[in-house]
């Protein structure tokens, strides 16, 4: 019986020993060997073996994270900004012991996230504020070149930079609106002057073309086409009345058109001349007595 329970010892005690002396790194993470409170190298990923009791791994993440954040800066033109971005970045294997005993686990809330935070406020302050949705771009450019530099000499990789929005304070939103109806009321006015123009354009080429007729049609104005284009314009109705002048003949269409056709008048008579008018006979009495006297 005690050489029953006496194995059962060691093979319970075979099986803490061999527990304490066998570790699995996990995928995508490097073991830092730690014997007696110091750094003594890495390992990889798998399965790794250790001095039990004295010698611990601690595992480091190198996959990638992603830390999203938001930092208050102050544009070239004192502009408060408030910028929402997210940061992408791995911890180098070759640097997993070193960070490790310099900063510990804690490295990203350590020393990581001021970085950033310190290296957008500096770039934000070479831009004025309107610089930052214009120039987007080159802004997050800009920061991306700072961090990568920042990030390498401490041991990291910066995958990515993202700048997902820009918030701006009330006042200044205020003031891109009206910049904006201010363009758009612009804009409006240069069509509507277009848009007269164009009219106008077209104005002039209706009238050059108007011009050209009439001078052609001068050019070929004779009696004979006066009275070809009145004949064409003529709606078949006589006027009422025709005349030039006070001294020119008025004629009454109307009454010319109800007359009816008749037999021409006969032809009146010839007047007799007057019958001479009779001589008077001399009183030869009074020619006597005046003889006598």
């Amino acid at each position: 019986m005690k050489k029953w329970v006496l194995t059962g010892v060691i093979v319970l005690l075979g099986i803490i020993l061999a527990a304490a002396t066998i570790t699995i790194v996990q995928p995508g993470h490097t073991g830092v060997r730690v014997m007696a409170g110091q750094v003594q190298g890495t390992t990889g990923e798998g399965l790794t073996f250790r001095v039990p009791f004295i010698e611990q791994i601690q595992q480091m993440n190198n996959r990638t994270v992603g830390m999203e954040m938001t930092t208050e800066a102050v544009t070239r033109d004192l502009q408060a900004v408030r910028m929402t971005y997210i940061v992408n970045y791995q911890l180098n294997p070759d640097a997993s012991a070193e960070v490790f005993r310099t900063i510990g686990i804690a490295y990203e809330s350590i020393i990581l996230r001021p970085i950033v935070e310190e290296t957008l406020k500096d770039i934000t302050a070479r831009y004025p504020i309107e610089n930052l949705i214009t120039e987007r771009a080159r802004v997050s450019a800009d920061i991306t070149s700072a961090l990568q530099v920042a990030f390498t000499e401490r041991g990291f990789t910066l995958d990515r930079f993202n700048i997902v929005d820009f918030h701006f304070s009330v006042e200044f939103g205020n003031a891109i609106e009206q910049v904006r109806i201010a363009e758009q009321n612009a804009l409006r006015a240069e069509q509507d002057l277009q848009r007269v123009m164009h009219e106008a354009e077209a104005d002039r080429e209706r009238a050059r073309a108007q011009a050209d007729v009439l001078r052609y049609q001068a050019q070929e104005l004779t009696d004979t086409n006066l009275l070809a284009m009145w004949i064409e314009r003529w709606n078949g109705v006589l006027p009422t009345f025709m005349g030039s002048d006070s001294n020119g003949i008025m004629i009454n269409f109307d009454d010319i058109q109800g007359m009816a056709p008749s037999a021409p008048a006969a032809p009146a008579p010839t007047p007799e001349p007057p019958a001479p008018a009779p001589t008077p006979e001399p009183d030869f009495e009074d020619v006597d007595e005046e003889d006598d006297d």
